[in-house]
């Protein structure tokens, strides 16, 4: 059974919190790796690994902007959503408070292409997470990929 994405009231949740903008991280193993993409030097966070994912847009659901953003940042197309986990508060200098949904998905089997928004993109263990540049509230979000996600996903 695919996961339902309680959509309406996270995005109550978000209302009453006064969140701003709305964005996604979307999580993908296989082989017991978890893929992460690293921001351009000169972007936000330059430098940074992290899920890939980004801003849900206006009028878009949830899971057309996984989907989306997904495909526009990894080249992956999304086959299912298989589950939700924590997700965390954040801001930018444009946007002053914005909330990231985290979800657990698996992919059609293919490459990854970046979009210019990353210049690379690894696929990490577990053990390799203190070796790279993440933030605090990624390093959490990677470490409960781990924790509780066992599905592998061939890409």
């Amino acid at each position: 059974m695919d996961y339902v994405i309680p959509e309406k009231s996270l995005r109550q949740q978000a209302t009453r919190d006064r969140i701003t903008h709305l964005s996604t991280g979307i999580a993908i193993r296989r082989n017991g790796t978890l893929l992460l993409v690293r921001r351009e030097p000169g972007d936000f966070l330059g430098g940074s690994w992290e899920l890939p994912g980004g801003g849900i847009d206006e009028g878009e659901t949830f899971e057309q902007a996984i989907r989306r953003e997904l495909l526009e940042e990894t080249g992956l197309t999304v086959t299912k959503i298989v589950g939700m986990f924590a997700g965390f508060d954040y801001s930018t200098d444009v946007k002053p408070k914005v909330r990231q949904f985290n979800f657990i998905v698996t992919v059609a089997p293919s490459k990854v292409t970046l979009s210019e928004e990353h210049d690379t993109y690894i696929w990490v263990t577990l053990e390799d997470l203190p070796k790279l540049k993440l933030n605090s509230a990624m390093n959490r979000c990677a470490h409960e990929v781990f924790r509780s996600m066992p599905y592998n996903n061939a890409v």
